[in-house]
Protein backbone atom coordinates (compact mmCIF):
# COMPACT_ATOMS: atom_id res chain seq x y z
CA UNK A 1 0.00 0.00 0.00
CA UNK A 2 1.58 3.31 -1.02
CA UNK A 3 2.17 5.90 1.66
CA UNK A 4 -0.05 9.02 1.38
CA UNK A 5 0.88 12.35 2.89
CA UNK A 6 -1.70 14.66 4.41
CA UNK A 7 -1.46 16.93 1.35
CA UNK A 8 -2.77 14.23 -1.00
CA UNK A 9 0.62 13.10 -2.34
CA UNK A 10 1.10 9.33 -2.77
CA UNK A 11 4.79 8.44 -2.50
CA UNK A 12 6.39 6.24 -5.19
CA UNK A 13 5.47 2.59 -4.98
CA UNK A 14 6.29 -0.40 -7.11
CA UNK A 15 3.70 -2.00 -9.41
CA UNK A 16 3.64 -4.60 -12.18
CA UNK A 17 2.51 -3.68 -15.69
CA UNK A 18 0.33 -5.87 -17.90
CA UNK A 19 3.53 -7.03 -19.61
CA UNK A 20 4.99 -8.15 -16.30
CA UNK A 21 7.44 -5.23 -16.02
CA UNK A 22 8.31 -3.73 -12.62
CA UNK A 23 7.85 0.09 -12.54
CA UNK A 24 7.31 2.85 -10.01
CA UNK A 25 4.24 5.09 -9.67
CA UNK A 26 3.33 8.18 -7.63
CA UNK A 27 0.34 10.52 -7.70
CA UNK A 28 -1.10 13.75 -6.35
CA UNK A 29 -4.75 14.22 -5.42
CA UNK A 30 -6.18 17.26 -7.24
CA UNK A 31 -9.54 17.38 -5.50
CA UNK A 32 -13.01 16.90 -6.96
CA UNK A 33 -14.07 17.78 -10.52
CA UNK A 34 -17.29 19.59 -11.44
CA UNK A 35 -19.06 16.26 -11.93
CA UNK A 36 -18.09 15.10 -8.43
CA UNK A 37 -15.30 12.69 -9.43
CA UNK A 38 -11.91 12.59 -7.75
CA UNK A 39 -9.10 14.07 -9.84
CA UNK A 40 -5.60 12.65 -9.63
CA UNK A 41 -2.36 13.27 -11.56
CA UNK A 42 -0.08 10.26 -11.87
CA UNK A 43 3.59 9.90 -12.85
CA UNK A 44 5.51 6.69 -13.58
CA UNK A 45 9.16 5.75 -14.08
CA UNK A 46 11.41 2.74 -14.37
CA UNK A 47 13.24 3.48 -11.08
CA UNK A 48 12.35 4.84 -7.68
CA UNK A 49 14.75 7.78 -8.05
CA UNK A 50 13.31 8.80 -11.46
CA UNK A 51 9.75 8.53 -10.16
CA UNK A 52 10.66 10.60 -7.10
CA UNK A 53 12.11 13.33 -9.36
CA UNK A 54 8.99 13.36 -11.54
CA UNK A 55 6.85 13.68 -8.42
CA UNK A 56 8.97 16.64 -7.26
CA UNK A 57 8.69 18.31 -10.69
CA UNK A 58 4.93 17.82 -10.67
CA UNK A 59 4.66 19.25 -7.15
CA UNK A 60 6.69 22.32 -8.15
CA UNK A 61 4.54 22.76 -11.26
CA UNK A 62 1.33 22.69 -9.25
CA UNK A 63 2.79 25.03 -6.65
CA UNK A 64 3.78 27.55 -9.33
CA UNK A 65 0.77 27.21 -11.62
CA UNK A 66 -2.02 26.18 -9.28
CA UNK A 67 -2.59 23.05 -11.39
CA UNK A 68 -0.51 20.64 -13.47
CA UNK A 69 0.24 21.76 -17.03
CA UNK A 70 -1.79 19.81 -19.56
CA UNK A 71 0.63 18.56 -22.18
CA UNK A 72 -1.96 16.49 -24.00
CA UNK A 73 -3.73 19.52 -25.53
CA UNK A 74 -2.00 20.58 -28.72
CA UNK A 75 -1.83 24.03 -30.29
CA UNK A 76 -3.92 23.15 -33.34
CA UNK A 77 -6.69 21.56 -31.30
CA UNK A 78 -6.87 24.42 -28.82
CA UNK A 79 -6.60 27.15 -31.47
CA UNK A 80 -9.62 25.75 -33.34
CA UNK A 81 -11.51 25.48 -30.06
CA UNK A 82 -10.66 29.11 -29.28
CA UNK A 83 -11.70 30.26 -32.76
CA UNK A 84 -15.03 28.45 -32.53
CA UNK A 85 -15.71 30.13 -29.20
CA UNK A 86 -14.97 33.58 -30.64
CA UNK A 87 -17.09 33.08 -33.77
CA UNK A 88 -20.12 34.93 -32.44
CA UNK A 89 -18.03 37.74 -30.94
CA UNK A 90 -15.71 38.75 -33.78
CA UNK A 91 -16.69 40.99 -36.67
CA UNK A 92 -16.56 39.18 -40.05
CA UNK A 93 -13.19 40.59 -41.15
CA UNK A 94 -11.50 39.72 -37.85
CA UNK A 95 -12.93 36.20 -37.93
CA UNK A 96 -11.72 35.74 -41.51
CA UNK A 97 -8.23 36.93 -40.54
CA UNK A 98 -7.96 34.70 -37.47
CA UNK A 99 -9.38 31.74 -39.39
CA UNK A 100 -6.60 32.17 -41.98
CA UNK A 101 -3.95 32.46 -39.28
CA UNK A 102 -5.13 29.37 -37.41
CA UNK A 103 -5.61 27.19 -40.50
CA UNK A 104 -2.65 28.37 -42.56
CA UNK A 105 0.05 30.09 -40.52
CA UNK A 106 -0.22 27.86 -37.43
CA UNK A 107 -0.86 24.62 -39.33
CA UNK A 108 2.80 23.51 -39.32
CA UNK A 109 2.92 23.90 -35.53
CA UNK A 110 -0.45 22.37 -34.67
CA UNK A 111 1.20 19.24 -33.24
CA UNK A 112 3.06 21.11 -30.48
CA UNK A 113 1.59 20.60 -26.97
CA UNK A 114 0.35 23.99 -25.84
CA UNK A 115 2.07 23.48 -22.50
CA UNK A 116 5.42 23.27 -24.30
CA UNK A 117 5.05 26.62 -26.06
CA UNK A 118 7.85 28.98 -25.01
CA UNK A 119 8.95 32.43 -26.30
CA UNK A 120 11.40 30.86 -28.77
CA UNK A 121 8.52 28.83 -30.27
CA UNK A 122 6.45 31.98 -30.72
CA UNK A 123 9.40 33.81 -32.26
CA UNK A 124 9.98 30.94 -34.69
CA UNK A 125 6.32 30.96 -35.82
CA UNK A 126 6.40 34.72 -36.43
CA UNK A 127 9.84 34.83 -38.09
CA UNK A 128 9.00 31.98 -40.49
CA UNK A 129 5.55 33.29 -41.47
CA UNK A 130 4.90 33.45 -45.22
CA UNK A 131 2.64 35.53 -47.43
CA UNK A 132 0.07 33.71 -49.60
CA UNK A 133 -2.00 34.64 -52.63
CA UNK A 134 -5.72 33.98 -53.08
CA UNK A 135 -4.97 30.44 -54.26
CA UNK A 136 -3.03 29.65 -51.11
CA UNK A 137 0.35 29.68 -52.87
CA UNK A 138 3.35 31.09 -50.99
CA UNK A 139 4.50 34.41 -52.46
CA UNK A 140 7.29 35.33 -50.06
CA UNK A 141 8.00 36.38 -46.49
CA UNK A 142 5.13 37.84 -44.50
CA UNK A 143 5.27 41.59 -43.97
CA UNK A 144 5.47 43.19 -40.56
CA UNK A 145 1.70 43.88 -40.53
CA UNK A 146 0.82 40.22 -41.06
CA UNK A 147 3.45 39.13 -38.54
CA UNK A 148 1.94 41.53 -36.04
CA UNK A 149 -1.51 40.05 -36.69
CA UNK A 150 -0.15 36.52 -36.15
CA UNK A 151 1.41 37.63 -32.87
CA UNK A 152 -1.86 39.24 -31.78
CA UNK A 153 -3.81 36.06 -32.58
CA UNK A 154 -1.30 33.89 -30.72
CA UNK A 155 -1.44 36.24 -27.76
CA UNK A 156 -5.22 35.87 -27.52
CA UNK A 157 -4.98 32.08 -27.84
CA UNK A 158 -2.36 31.88 -25.11
CA UNK A 159 -4.26 34.24 -22.82
CA UNK A 160 -7.26 31.94 -23.18
CA UNK A 161 -5.08 28.90 -22.42
CA UNK A 162 -3.72 30.72 -19.37
CA UNK A 163 -7.25 31.40 -18.16
CA UNK A 164 -8.04 27.70 -18.67
CA UNK A 165 -4.95 26.90 -16.55
CA UNK A 166 -3.35 24.92 -19.36
CA UNK A 167 -0.12 26.95 -19.18
CA UNK A 168 1.69 28.70 -16.29
CA UNK A 169 2.31 31.93 -18.24
CA UNK A 170 1.75 33.54 -21.64
CA UNK A 171 4.93 33.06 -23.73
CA UNK A 172 3.84 35.67 -26.31
CA UNK A 173 4.35 38.50 -23.81
CA UNK A 174 8.11 37.91 -23.90
CA UNK A 175 8.21 38.36 -27.69
CA UNK A 176 8.23 42.01 -28.91
CA UNK A 177 5.79 43.02 -31.63
CA UNK A 178 7.35 42.94 -35.13
CA UNK A 179 8.71 46.26 -36.38
CA UNK A 180 8.60 47.67 -39.89
CA UNK A 181 11.76 47.15 -41.91
CA UNK A 182 13.26 49.92 -44.02
CA UNK A 183 12.53 48.07 -47.26
CA UNK A 184 8.84 48.02 -46.36
CA UNK A 185 8.68 51.82 -46.00
CA UNK A 186 9.06 52.66 -49.69
CA UNK A 187 5.42 53.57 -50.20
CA UNK A 188 4.56 57.10 -49.18
CA UNK A 189 2.03 59.85 -49.71
CA UNK A 190 1.31 61.21 -53.18
CA UNK A 191 3.23 64.35 -54.02
CA UNK A 192 1.42 67.61 -54.79
CA UNK A 193 2.23 67.33 -58.53
CA UNK A 194 0.83 63.78 -58.55
CA UNK A 195 -2.37 64.88 -56.80
CA UNK A 196 -2.77 67.78 -59.22
CA UNK A 197 -2.27 65.46 -62.17
CA UNK A 198 -4.94 63.04 -60.95
CA UNK A 199 -7.38 65.85 -60.25
CA UNK A 200 -6.74 67.22 -63.72
CA UNK A 201 -7.43 63.82 -65.32
CA UNK A 202 -10.59 63.42 -63.24
CA UNK A 203 -11.76 66.90 -64.27
CA UNK A 204 -11.69 65.81 -67.93
CA UNK A 205 -13.93 62.81 -67.29
CA UNK A 206 -17.73 62.89 -67.38
CA UNK A 207 -18.81 64.03 -63.92
CA UNK A 208 -20.47 60.63 -63.33
CA UNK A 209 -17.00 59.02 -63.50
CA UNK A 210 -14.70 61.74 -62.19
CA UNK A 211 -16.51 62.89 -59.05
CA UNK A 212 -15.51 59.84 -57.01
CA UNK A 213 -11.83 60.65 -57.55
CA UNK A 214 -12.25 64.24 -56.43
CA UNK A 215 -14.02 62.90 -53.35
CA UNK A 216 -11.23 60.43 -52.59
CA UNK A 217 -8.40 62.89 -53.11
CA UNK A 218 -9.99 65.70 -51.11
CA UNK A 219 -11.60 63.97 -48.12
CA UNK A 220 -9.00 61.49 -46.87
CA UNK A 221 -11.71 58.87 -46.41
CA UNK A 222 -11.09 55.14 -46.56
CA UNK A 223 -12.09 53.08 -49.59
CA UNK A 224 -14.96 51.33 -47.82
CA UNK A 225 -16.23 54.65 -46.48
CA UNK A 226 -16.24 56.12 -49.99
CA UNK A 227 -18.02 53.31 -51.82
CA UNK A 228 -20.41 53.09 -48.87
CA UNK A 229 -21.08 56.83 -48.65
CA UNK A 230 -24.78 57.73 -48.41
CA UNK A 231 -26.61 60.84 -49.55
CA UNK A 232 -28.46 60.90 -46.22
CA UNK A 233 -25.14 61.65 -44.50
CA UNK A 234 -24.17 64.45 -46.91
CA UNK A 235 -25.15 67.88 -45.61
CA UNK A 236 -25.11 70.26 -48.57
CA UNK A 237 -26.02 73.23 -46.35
CA UNK A 238 -23.33 72.72 -43.71
CA UNK A 239 -20.92 71.46 -46.40
CA UNK A 240 -19.99 68.37 -44.43
CA UNK A 241 -20.19 64.61 -44.71
CA UNK A 242 -20.75 62.45 -41.63
CA UNK A 243 -19.06 59.03 -41.80
CA UNK A 244 -21.63 56.61 -40.40
CA UNK A 245 -21.20 53.60 -42.71
CA UNK A 246 -18.74 51.75 -44.89
CA UNK A 247 -19.31 49.18 -47.65
CA UNK A 248 -17.81 45.84 -46.75
CA UNK A 249 -17.89 42.35 -48.32
CA UNK A 250 -19.30 39.93 -45.73
CA UNK A 251 -19.17 36.13 -45.77
CA UNK A 252 -22.34 34.10 -46.17
CA UNK A 253 -23.06 30.55 -45.04
CA UNK A 254 -25.57 27.99 -46.22
CA UNK A 255 -29.03 28.43 -44.72
CA UNK A 256 -30.63 25.52 -46.56
CA UNK A 257 -29.92 22.96 -43.85
CA UNK A 258 -27.21 20.45 -42.93
CA UNK A 259 -25.27 18.49 -45.54
CA UNK A 260 -26.61 15.14 -46.65
CA UNK A 261 -24.29 12.71 -48.39
CA UNK A 262 -21.62 15.38 -48.61
CA UNK A 263 -23.89 17.86 -50.43
CA UNK A 264 -25.96 20.86 -49.38
CA UNK A 265 -29.76 20.61 -49.85
CA UNK A 266 -29.69 23.58 -52.26
CA UNK A 267 -27.37 21.67 -54.61
CA UNK A 268 -24.68 24.39 -54.64
CA UNK A 269 -21.25 23.96 -53.12
CA UNK A 270 -20.74 27.70 -52.56
CA UNK A 271 -22.90 29.56 -50.03
CA UNK A 272 -22.93 32.54 -52.40
CA UNK A 273 -25.34 30.66 -54.68
CA UNK A 274 -27.54 29.22 -51.92
CA UNK A 275 -31.06 30.70 -52.19
CA UNK A 276 -31.34 30.64 -48.38
CA UNK A 277 -27.82 31.86 -47.58
CA UNK A 278 -27.43 33.94 -44.41
CA UNK A 279 -24.77 36.44 -43.37
CA UNK A 280 -22.11 35.07 -41.02
CA UNK A 281 -22.01 37.91 -38.51
CA UNK A 282 -22.09 38.02 -34.70
CA UNK A 283 -25.32 38.72 -32.85
CA UNK A 284 -26.19 42.41 -32.74
CA UNK A 285 -23.85 43.28 -35.62
CA UNK A 286 -24.99 46.61 -37.15
CA UNK A 287 -25.40 46.26 -40.90
CA UNK A 288 -27.58 47.08 -43.89
CA UNK A 289 -27.80 44.42 -46.57
CA UNK A 290 -26.95 45.27 -50.17
CA UNK A 291 -26.43 43.22 -53.32
CA UNK A 292 -23.24 41.69 -54.77
CA UNK A 293 -22.15 40.24 -51.41
CA UNK A 294 -21.74 43.69 -49.87
CA UNK A 295 -23.31 45.27 -46.82
CA UNK A 296 -23.11 48.61 -45.05
CA UNK A 297 -21.35 48.24 -41.71
CA UNK A 298 -20.05 50.65 -39.10
CA UNK A 299 -16.71 52.30 -40.02
CA UNK A 300 -13.32 51.37 -38.63
CA UNK A 301 -13.02 54.62 -36.73
CA UNK A 302 -15.72 56.15 -34.59
CA UNK A 303 -19.18 56.52 -36.14
CA UNK A 304 -20.18 60.12 -36.75
CA UNK A 305 -16.81 61.48 -37.88
CA UNK A 306 -17.41 64.78 -39.68
CA UNK A 307 -15.50 65.49 -42.89
CA UNK A 308 -15.73 69.01 -44.37
CA UNK A 309 -16.44 69.39 -48.10
CA UNK A 310 -14.31 72.17 -49.58
CA UNK A 311 -15.92 74.58 -52.11
CA UNK A 312 -14.40 73.08 -55.31
CA UNK A 313 -15.50 69.58 -54.28
CA UNK A 314 -18.89 70.96 -53.31
CA UNK A 315 -19.34 72.30 -56.87
CA UNK A 316 -18.38 68.93 -58.35
CA UNK A 317 -20.82 67.08 -56.08
CA UNK A 318 -23.68 69.42 -57.03
CA UNK A 319 -23.11 68.65 -60.68
CA UNK A 320 -22.64 64.94 -59.99
CA UNK A 321 -25.89 64.76 -58.05
CA UNK A 322 -27.79 66.39 -60.88
CA UNK A 323 -26.17 64.14 -63.50
CA UNK A 324 -27.00 60.91 -61.62
CA UNK A 325 -30.44 61.91 -60.39
CA UNK A 326 -32.18 59.42 -62.72
CA UNK A 327 -29.90 56.50 -61.86
CA UNK A 328 -31.47 53.72 -59.76
CA UNK A 329 -30.43 54.02 -56.12
CA UNK A 330 -32.04 51.34 -53.93
CA UNK A 331 -29.47 51.77 -51.13
CA UNK A 332 -29.10 55.56 -51.11
CA UNK A 333 -25.44 55.38 -52.17
CA UNK A 334 -23.61 58.44 -53.44
CA UNK A 335 -21.27 56.46 -55.69
CA UNK A 336 -22.76 53.44 -57.42
CA UNK A 337 -22.86 51.52 -60.67
CA UNK A 338 -25.25 52.64 -63.45
CA UNK A 339 -27.76 49.97 -62.36
CA UNK A 340 -27.71 51.28 -58.76
CA UNK A 341 -25.74 48.36 -57.32
CA UNK A 342 -22.74 49.00 -55.05
CA UNK A 343 -19.17 49.18 -56.32
CA UNK A 344 -16.96 46.31 -55.15
CA UNK A 345 -13.63 47.19 -53.49
CA UNK A 346 -11.69 45.36 -56.21
CA UNK A 347 -13.49 47.28 -58.96
CA UNK A 348 -12.69 50.56 -57.21
CA UNK A 349 -9.01 49.61 -56.90
CA UNK A 350 -8.77 48.67 -60.58
CA UNK A 351 -10.38 51.97 -61.60
CA UNK A 352 -8.02 53.96 -59.34
CA UNK A 353 -5.03 52.21 -60.90
CA UNK A 354 -6.34 53.29 -64.30
CA UNK A 355 -6.63 56.89 -63.03
CA UNK A 356 -3.00 56.77 -61.89
CA UNK A 357 -1.85 55.46 -65.25
CA UNK A 358 -3.71 58.24 -67.06
CA UNK A 359 -2.04 60.73 -64.72
CA UNK A 360 1.40 59.35 -65.53
CA UNK A 361 1.84 57.59 -62.17
CA UNK A 362 3.11 54.03 -61.90
CA UNK A 363 0.39 52.10 -59.96
CA UNK A 364 3.05 49.80 -58.49
CA UNK A 365 4.50 52.72 -56.52
CA UNK A 366 1.28 53.71 -54.73
CA UNK A 367 -1.94 52.32 -53.31
CA UNK A 368 -5.33 54.00 -53.12
CA UNK A 369 -5.08 54.08 -49.34
CA UNK A 370 -2.17 56.51 -49.62
CA UNK A 371 -4.57 59.31 -50.56
CA UNK A 372 -5.35 59.40 -46.83
CA UNK A 373 -1.67 59.95 -46.04
CA UNK A 374 -1.56 62.66 -48.69
CA UNK A 375 -4.40 64.61 -47.08
CA UNK A 376 -2.73 64.31 -43.67
CA UNK A 377 0.61 65.45 -45.11
CA UNK A 378 -0.91 68.47 -46.85
CA UNK A 379 -2.89 69.55 -43.81
CA UNK A 380 0.14 69.17 -41.53
CA UNK A 381 2.28 71.14 -43.99
CA UNK A 382 -0.23 73.98 -43.76
CA UNK A 383 0.14 74.05 -39.97
CA UNK A 384 -3.24 72.50 -39.17
CA UNK A 385 -3.46 71.23 -35.58
CA UNK A 386 -2.69 67.51 -35.42
CA UNK A 387 -5.68 66.73 -33.25
CA UNK A 388 -7.91 68.43 -35.80
CA UNK A 389 -6.35 66.37 -38.59
CA UNK A 390 -7.08 63.21 -36.63
CA UNK A 391 -10.73 64.23 -36.28
CA UNK A 392 -11.08 64.88 -40.00
CA UNK A 393 -9.49 61.68 -41.32
CA UNK A 394 -10.38 59.41 -38.40
CA UNK A 395 -6.74 58.55 -37.73
CA UNK A 396 -5.28 57.65 -34.33
CA UNK A 397 -1.78 56.78 -33.19
CA UNK A 398 -0.66 55.32 -29.86
CA UNK A 399 2.66 57.06 -30.38
CA UNK A 400 0.96 60.47 -30.32
CA UNK A 401 -0.38 61.27 -26.87
CA UNK A 402 -2.10 64.62 -26.90
CA UNK A 403 -5.13 66.17 -25.30
CA UNK A 404 -8.13 65.25 -27.46
CA UNK A 405 -10.41 68.13 -28.28
CA UNK A 406 -13.50 68.49 -30.49
CA UNK A 407 -13.60 71.09 -33.27
CA UNK A 408 -16.76 72.63 -34.63
CA UNK A 409 -17.77 72.41 -38.31
CA UNK A 410 -16.49 75.90 -39.12
CA UNK A 411 -13.02 75.09 -37.82
CA UNK A 412 -12.94 71.79 -39.69
CA UNK A 413 -13.95 73.53 -42.93
CA UNK A 414 -11.27 76.19 -42.46
CA UNK A 415 -8.69 73.44 -42.03
CA UNK A 416 -9.78 71.56 -45.15
CA UNK A 417 -9.81 74.75 -47.25
CA UNK A 418 -6.02 74.73 -47.01
CA UNK A 419 -6.17 71.88 -49.55
CA UNK A 420 -7.62 74.34 -52.06
CA UNK A 421 -4.69 76.65 -51.46
CA UNK A 422 -2.10 73.87 -51.76
CA UNK A 423 -3.49 72.24 -54.89
CA UNK A 424 -4.98 75.22 -56.69
CA UNK A 425 -8.35 73.47 -57.00
CA UNK A 426 -10.16 76.57 -58.18
CA UNK A 427 -7.72 76.87 -61.07
CA UNK A 428 -8.25 73.23 -62.08
CA UNK A 429 -12.03 73.46 -61.97
CA UNK A 430 -12.05 76.69 -63.97
CA UNK A 431 -9.54 75.56 -66.59
CA UNK A 432 -10.83 74.96 -70.11
CA UNK A 433 -8.94 72.57 -72.34
CA UNK A 434 -11.25 72.11 -75.26
CA UNK A 435 -13.91 70.32 -73.18
CA UNK A 436 -15.91 71.36 -70.16
CA UNK A 437 -14.26 69.74 -67.11
CA UNK A 438 -16.42 67.13 -65.36
CA UNK A 439 -19.32 67.75 -67.72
Amino acid sequence: MPRKRGNGVREPYRYTTSRGEQRWMASIDLGVSEDGKRRRKTVTAATYRACKQKLKDLTDEIRGNGAPINRHVRLGEYAHQWLTGRRNELDPNSYKLYNTIVNKHLADYSWIPIGDMVPSTIRKIIDNAKRHDRNGETTGEAGFVLKGQIRSCLNQIMQSALADRLIPSNPVLAVPAPKRKDKEMRRTAFSIPELKSMLDVASRMPVEDGAIWWWRLLTGMRQGEIIGALWEDYNSKAHTYTVNWQAQPLPRIHGCGPKSGGEWPCGYSSARNCPEAVWRVPAGFAMREMSRGLALTRPKSQTGRVVPVVPPLRMVMDRYRAATRDRPNPYGLIFRRPDGSPIKPHEDSVAFHDLMRQAGIDPSTHTGHETRHSVVTLLAAQGVDFQLIKEIVGHSSDAMVEHYRHADDAERLKAMETLDESLGLSEITARKRGVTPLS
